[in-house]
C-alpha cells in the first residue's frame, strides 16, 4: 500500500510540473539570454547582456543554500557527519528529489552531494530546517547574506528555486554569489566538480554536462523551471601565457534548451580565455609522494603501473567505489602451468616467467577524496581528462611536496 501511495505521489508531482511547463512554454519560442562573464582574478566584466534584468533563478538558488551550509560547517554549528531529519514539508517538494520518507535521517555530507548533483529540492528543505529551524528563517538568512555580498536585486523566498514570482535575481548578482562562494570556501568548492554521487548504492549524475565537455570546467550549478528556462552558473580554470592559473566565471540565464544554454556559456568562456591569453589546457596538479604512500598503504599488493592507473582515475570531488574482484576463474592449475610455459617460450619475452602457484584476487579501494580536501591535505587529480582532440596527454609525474 505504501509503495502504491508513493508511486501515485510521484506521478502527481510530475503531472503538475509538466502542466505548468505547458502553460509557460507556450510563450517562449527562442533563447532569451541574460548573461555576464568576468575575469575571476580581477573581477573585470568581459561581456554582458541584460545582466541587471530580473529573472527567476530556478535551482541557482541552491548556490546560496550551499553557501550557508558551508558557513554553518565553518562556524562549527554542524559538521559533515551531522544528521538531519526529513520533515513532511520536505517530502512534499516537487521534483527533483532524493525521495526519502518522512522521519528518515541523512548526513550533511550526503545533502551537499544531493544538492550539487541532483539538485534535490527535498534536501534543500531538510538542510534549511536543520540549520535554521524553518524554511522561513533560513530564507531570511539567505536575504541577509545576499545583501552583505552585494547582491542588490536578488530576493529569496525558498531554498529550492521552485517557482515563486517574488523570487528573482540577475546574472550580475549570480556572478557575485558564485565568486564569493569560490573565494570564501575554496576547499568546499571542490564538491561542484562531482560528476557522480552514489547514494544507497545507486549512481546520481550531475546535471552540469559541461563538466564533461568544456576543458578546465570545475563547477558550479545548473537550474531549470518553465518560468526561468535553462540557467547555468559556471567557472573554469586554465593556464595563462605566463604559466599562472587563469579563472573565469560566467552566468547564462534564459536558454530555451540546455544545449543552447551550454553552447552560449562555452562560447563566452572561450572568448574570455582567448582575451586573457590562456592556453587550452587545465592547471596541472601534481600527485605528491604522501598521496601515493597513502594509496599504497590501503592495498595489499600494488605495482608502480597500478599506482599510475589509480592516480589517473582520482577526481577531486567524486566518490570512488571499490573495484569488483576478478570474475574470471581459472579451471585448473594445469592450464596455468601450460600458459606460463607457453609465455616463457615466446620470442617477445627475454626473461622466463616464474611458475604460477596460486591466484589471489585483489580489490582496490579508495576513500572519498573530498575528505582529504576538507582536511587540508593535497590530492591527486587527472588534469587532462578533458583535453580537446589533437592534444597529447602527458605522463603522470610525481614529486615530493
Amino acid at each position: 500500500m505504501l509503495v502504491v501511495e508513493k508511486c501515485v505521489k510521484r506521478v502527481f508531482c510530475y503531472f503538475n510540473f509538466f502542466v505548468l511547463g505547458f502553460l509557460y512554454s507556450s510563450s517562449l519560442h527562442a533563447n532569451n539570454f541574460a548573461y555576464m562573464i568576468v575575469d575571476g582574478q580581477s573581477g573585470k566584466v568581459m561581456a554582458s547582456h541584460r545582466a541587471d534584468e530580473l529573472r527567476p533563478p530556478a535551482s541557482l538558488t541552491k548556490i546560496m543554500t550551499l553557501y550557508l551550509i558551508f558557513e554553518a560547517i565553518q562556524s562549527g554549528k554542524i559538521n559533515l557527519q551531522t544528521k538531519f531529519s526529513v520533515s513532511k514539508r520536505a517530502t512534499q517538494q516537487e521534483p527533483c528529489n532524493l525521495w526519502l520518507k518522512m522521519g528518515a535521517t541523512i548526513s550533511v555530507k550526503d545533502i551537499i552531494y544531493a544538492l550539487v548533483t541532483r539538485s534535490a529540492n527535498d534536501m534543500a528543505v531538510t538542510a534549511a530546517e536543520g540549520i535554521a529551524g524553518s524554511v522561513e528563517k533560513f530564507s531570511a538568512l539567505m536575504n541577509q547574506k545576499a545583501k552583505k555580498l552585494g547582491m542588490t536585486r536578488t530576493k529569496f523566498y525558498n531554498q529550492t528555486g521552485l517557482p515563486d514570482k517574488r523570487q528573482v535575481t540577475t546574472a550580475k548578482d549570480m556572478i557575485t554569489l558564485s565568486r564569493a562562494l569560490h573565494k570564501d570556501f575554496p576547499r568546499e568548492y571542490a564538491y561542484f566538480k562531482t560528476k557522480t554521487f552514489y547514494f544507497n548504492g545507486k549512481p546520481i549524475r550531475n546535471h552540469n554536462k559541461m563538466l564533461n565537455s568544456f576543458t578546465g570546467m570545475d563547477g558550479i550549478k545548473t537550474g531549470f523551471t518553465f518560468a526561468s528556462r535553462f540557467n547555468i552558473s559556471v567557472s573554469a580554470q586554465r593556464i595563462g601565457a605566463d604559466g599562472q592559473p587563469v579563472r573565469v566565471f560566467a552566468v547564462v540565464l534564459g536558454g530555451q534548451t540546455s544545449v543552447s544554454r551550454d553552447k552560449k556559456a562555452a562560447e563566452l568562456m572561450e572568448k574570455a580565455f582567448k582575451k586573457l591569453h590562456a592556453t587550452p589546457r587545465m592547471q596541472e596538479v601534481v600527485a605528491t609522494k604522501d598521496d601515493i604512500d597513502e594509496i599504497v598503504a590501503q592495498e595489499t599488493v600494488i605495482t608502480e603501473n597500478d599506482i599510475d592507473e589509480i592516480v589517473d582515475k582520482i577526481d577531486a570531488a567524486q566518490q570512488i567505489q571499490v573495484l569488483p574482484e576478478p570474475t574470471v576463474k581459472l579451471k585448473s592449475q594445469q592450464k596455468i602451468k601450460k600458459a606460463a610455459a607457453k609465455f616463457s617460450n615466446s620470442k617477445s619475452v627475454s626473461k622466463s616467467v616464474p611458475k604460477v602457484t596460486d591466484v589471489t584476487p585483489v580489490a582496490v579501494s579508495l576513500k572519498d577524496p573530498i575528505d582529504d580536501i576538507l582536511n587540508g591535505q593535497s590530492i591527486s587529480v587527472d588534469i587532462n581528462r578533458d583535453l580537446p582532440a589533437g592534444w597529447v596527454k602527458p605522463k603522470s609525474q610525481f614529486k615530493e611536496s
